[in-house]
């Protein structure tokens, strides 16, 4: 059953719908700005388990593009499309290799890039936000604090992606849907 592609469409309308909605929550739920994107990002993982990764990619362009649209929280929907969106695929591809610092590396490369950007866009599109607010003690230092709690939050995200994918696979395929 999991062969026909009636079956890979239907999850991914599922996984994608999943994920918009909670992405439209976030307008109504701004408190949850990271919360949102992580959790849509890990649908991303679902598709990988039932379908395969280039299923989940698309799941992942449809999710990004429609976002776009369906959102009303610009930022989560921009953090969902930098890096919280595509990161479950490529943790699982890399997850993969045997080279562990060479992994590392290029998860933690991946992280600082998206989040470089990210901080840019804000920067410079939404001239409203400021990214640096409420840090004023750590004065000229703002901007390296920021970007070390970012990196101690990715390295928890990694962490925690790792445990819910291994909770996913090993409970709940087995215990609710009954899937080896």
């Amino acid at each position: 059953m999991r062969n026909k592609i009636s079956f890979k469409v239907a999850m991914g309308g599922v996984c994608s719908a999943v994920c918009l909605l909670a992405m439209f929550c976030s307008g109504f739920l701004p408190m949850l700005d990271y919360t949102i994107p992580t959790f849509a990002g890990f649908m991303m993982v679902v598709m990988i388990v039932e379908v395969d990764k280039n299923w989940a990619v698309a799941t992942y362009c449809a999710v990004s593009l429609l976002c776009i649209f369906v959102t009303p929280n610009y930022e989560a929907s921009l953090l969902f499309i930098l890096f919280m969106g595509y990161y479950p695929i490529l943790k699982f591809y890399l997850d993969q290799k045997k080279n562990k610092a060479l992994v590392w590396a290029i998860k933690l490369g991946v992280f600082n890039a998206a989040i470089t950007v990210f901080f840019l866009a804000f920067q410079f599109i939404f001239t409203s936000v400021d990214m640096l607010e409420g840090m004023e003690m750590f004065g000229k230092y703002a901007l390296l604090v920021l970007w070390a709690m970012a990196n101690l939050f990715f390295f928890i995200y990694d962490y925690a992606l790792k445990q819910l994918t291994d909770l996913y696979i090993n409970w709940f395929r087995k215990k609710i849907l009954r899937r080896k």
